[in-house]
C-alpha cells in the first residue's frame, strides 16, 4: 500500500486506544479531572461495569460555554503551555486527550456551570461527531456522561471482561482514590445501588475504614516520618498502613499515589513488603495506602499513556523513603501474643457450627495435623461412598499405592506405570469440585449451619462480587443475608468447609470471582472457587491415612487429572524413565 495519511476518525479511534483500554480508565481519567477541578464532592456511577453507563458528577470549577468545544478536542489543557511546564506540573491530568479519546469511542455528554456563573452549557458528542454547545442550567461543576463504551469498535469490546469484573476493577480504582483523598466527599453507585459514600471530613483513617471495611479501619495506623537522620530529603511519605493481623492473598489493596495520582510500582511494592518481613505468613500480604510526594522535576509522568507508570529520578531513594517510614511505623505496634496451638481432633468441628453425621469418604478439607500429636484415625478406609453422590467408574486412573509426602504438598504414590506425584490441593479441589456437582445434581450441597452467625465486613469490591453471585453461594452451601449496605450474615456453610477459617477462606473466593473467574458459566466459577478454597491447602502435613483416603477419592472422580482451574493434579515418572536416568539402560 502507499503511504498516506489517516482519517480523523481512524485516528481518534487509535489514540483512543492509547489512553482507554476499559471502562476503569474512563473512570480514571474522569476522577483526576474532577480533583484538578478543585472538586470536594464527586459522585461516581455505573451500570453493567461500566460498558453501558459511566456517569461522574463534580462541583469542581466547571467549564465556561466557550470553553467546552475546545474539553472536547484534542491537545487542548489548562494545566501547561510548554513541554518546560511538565517540570513544574501539580495536577494529576494535563494533556488534553482524556476527554476526545473518551468521545471517540462512546457517546459523551458533557455539563457545565464555572462557579460565580448563572449560566452553563451542554454538549453531546457522538463517537467523535461534536455537536452544538447548548444553554444549560445546574449546579456549579461538571457532569460527564459516557454511554455504550466501544460501541464503534467491536473488537475492543469483544476483548472486555464480564460486567461484574469491570464493575469490580472500578471499586477498586475510586476505593483508592476516595481514600487517598480524604477531603473530598466521594459517592460510588453501581448498578442503581450505593456501594459506599465518604464523608469529605479529611480524616484518613475515617475513609480508610468507609472504603475497606471497619476490620481495616481498626487496624490501620498512619504512616510516621523516621528519624530525623534517616529521612530522605527531597520524598515525603504518608497515608497508612495496617498492622500484620489484617493480610490479603493478593497484592490490590497496596495502593501507591505519587504526587497525588494512582501509580503501579513493583519497586515500590517490594519495598512495602520488605518492612514486613518476618511479620506475614508466605504468600500473605498488607493491606495499605501509601502517598509518595517529590518534587515534579524528580519524575518523569509522561512514560505512559495512562500515566499508571512514572519514572523517577531516583527510584532507590523513593523506596528507602517508603521502607524506612513502614519500618518506624510498624515498630510502634504493641507486640501481640503468640497464638495458641489448636490440636484439632480428626473431625474437626468449630464451636460455632452444628454437629451433623458426616460420611467418612466425604470430601471434607482434612485437619492441620501436629507431628507431635498426630490425630488417630482408623486403620481402614470406608469404601462406601454416600446416598447423594454418584459411583464413577475408575478407568482414568490406575489404582495407586501411596508411599509418603513431600514438602507438605506433594503425595508420592506408586503405580503399575511407574511413579506418581500428587499435589494434594490440586487433588482436592477437583474432588470437592465433582462432589459439588453430584450433590447439586442429587438433593443439594450438604450444609452446616453455624450456631452463631459470622458477620463479614466488606469492601466495597467484596460487595459488588456478592451481589452477583449471592445466588450461586447459595446453591453451593453458603447461606448469606445482607446485614448492612456493606456487610453480611453467614448464617450456613458448605459441609467441606467445616473446620476452615470461613472469614478467610469466603474472602479469597470473592477475590477470585472478583478477577472473572474460571469456568464456563458463572455457577461453574463459583463452583470453582468455592472447591479451591475450602480444599485442603500446599504445606498441610497429611497422615497417611488421609492420603490414602485423598487418592482413593481422587480415583473415583470423572476427570482426576486437572483440577478446575486446569492446572494438573498429577506427574507420571514411568519405570523406563527411572531406569535411564540411573544408568540401567
Amino acid at each position: 500500500m502507499p503511504i498516506q495519511l489517516l482519517d480523523n476518525e481512524t485516528i481518534g479511534k487509535i489514540a483512543a486506544g492509547e489512553v482507554v483500554e476499559r471502562p476503569a480508565s474512563v473512570v480514571k481519567e474522569l476522577i483526576e479531572n474532577s480533583i484538578d477541578a478543585q472538586a470536594t464532592r464527586i459522585t461516581v456511577s455505573i451500570e453493567a461495569g461500566g460498558t453501558r453507563s459511566i456517569e461522574v458528577v463534580d462541583n469542581g470549577a466547571g467549564m465556561t460555554p466557550d470553553e467546552l468545544p475546545l474539553a472536547l478536542q484534542r491537545h487542548a489543557t489548562s494545566k501547561l503551555t510548554e513541554f518546560d511546564d511538565l517540570d513544574l506540573l501539580h495536577t494529576l491530568g494535563f494533556r488534553g486527550e482524556a476527554l476526545p479519546s473518551i468521545a471517540a469511542v462512546a457517546s459523551v455528554r458533557v455539563q457545565s456551570r464555572p462557579a460565580g456563573s448563572q449560566h452553563g452549557g451542554a454538549l453531546r458528542v457522538e463517537f467523535g461527531a461534536v455537536g452544538a454547545t447548548e444553554p444549560a442550567g445546574g449546579d456549579t461543576g461538571t457532569t460527564v456522561q459516557v454511554r455504550d463504551l466501544f460501541e464503534n469498535v467491536p473488537a475492543r469490546r469483544k476483548f472486555q471482561r464480564q460486567p461484574s469484573t469491570e464493575s469490580g476493577l472500578i471499586v477498586r480504582l475510586v476505593s483508592a482514590y476516595a481514600a487517598a483523598y480524604p477531603q473530598i466527599a466521594f459517592t460510588l453507585i453501581v448498578d442503581g445501588r450505593r456501594s459506599f459514600v465518604t464523608t469529605g471530613s479529611g480524616d484518613l483513617i475515617e475513609a480508610a475504614a468507609t472504603v475497606y471495611g471497619n476490620e481495616v479501619g481498626r487496624a490501620a495506623i498512619e504512616l510516621v516520618e523516621p528519624e530525623f537522620d534517616a529521612r530522605v530529603p527531597g520524598v515525603t511519605v504518608s497515608g497508612w498502613l495496617c498492622a500484620p493481623t489484617i493480610t490479603r492473598s493478593h497484592r490490590q489493596q497496596m495502593v501507591f499515589l505519587m504526587n497525588g495520582r494512582q501509580i503501579q510500582s513493583r519497586t515500590l511494592m517490594y519495598a512495602l513488603e520488605e518492612a514486613y518481613h518476618t511479620l506475614l505468613m508466605v504468600g500473605r500480604h498488607p493491606v495499605t495506602l501509601v502517598r509518595i510526594d517529590v518534587e515534579p522535576d524528580q519524575v518523569d509522568v509522561n512514560v505512559h499513556p495512562t500515566k499508571a507508570e512514572v519514572k523517577f529520578a531516583d527510584e532507590r531513594a523513593v523506596a528507602r523513603a517508603i521502607s524506612r517510614a513502614a519500618h518506624a511505623t510498624l515498630s510502634r505496634i504493641p507486640r501481640a501474643e503468640p497464638p495458641r496451638i489448636r490440636i484439632e481432633s480428626s473431625m474437626p468441628l468449630s464451636p460455632t457450627y452444628v454437629p451433623s453425621p458426616m460420611p467418612a469418604v466425604d470430601a471434607r478439607p482434612f485437619p492441620q495435623t501436629s507431628m507431635q500429636n498426630p490425630p488417630e484415625r482408623p486403620t481402614e478406609p470406608v469404601r462406601e461412598a454416600p446416598d447423594p453422590v454418584p459411583e464413577y467408574p475408575r478407568p482414568n486412573l490406575p489404582v495407586l499405592r501411596v508411599l509418603g509426602q513431600v514438602a507438605s504438598t506433594y503425595i508420592i504414590a506408586e503405580g503399575p506405570e511407574g511413579l506418581y506425584l500428587i499435589d494434594q490441593h490440586a487433588a482436592h479441589e477437583r474432588v470437592v469440585y465433582e462432589r459439588f456437582l453430584g450433590q447439586m445434581v442429587a438433593a443439594g450441597v450438604e450444609r452446616q449451619p453455624m450456631l452463631d452467625p459470622l458477620v463479614l465486613d466488606l469492601s466495597p469490591e467484596e460487595s459488588t462480587v456478592i451481589e452477583q453471585s449471592m445466588d450461586e453461594l447459595g446453591q453451593l452451601g453458603f447461606e448469606l443475608e445482607r446485614f448492612g449496605p456493606n456487610s453480611i450474615l453467614v448464617r450456613s456453610v458448605p459441609s467441606v468447609a467445616v473446620g476452615t477459617d470461613i472469614e478467610a477462606r469466603l474472602r479469597d473466593i470473592l477475590n477470585e470471582l472478583g478477577e472473572g473467574g474460571a469456568g464456563s458459566s458463572w455457577l461453574d466459577s463459583v463452583a470453582v472457587s468455592v472447591a479451591c478454597h475450602t480444599s485442603i491447602r500446599a504445606g498441610q502435613t497429611l497422615s497417611l491415612q488421609e492420603m490414602r483416603e485423598l487418592v482413593e477419592q481422587l480415583e473415583r472422580t470423572e476427570q482426576p487429572r486437572a483440577c478446575g482451574h486446569g492446572r494438573p493434579t498429577m506427574l507420571k515418572l514411568t519405570q523406563d524413565e527411572l531406569e535411564r536416568q540411573f544408568g540401567r539402560t
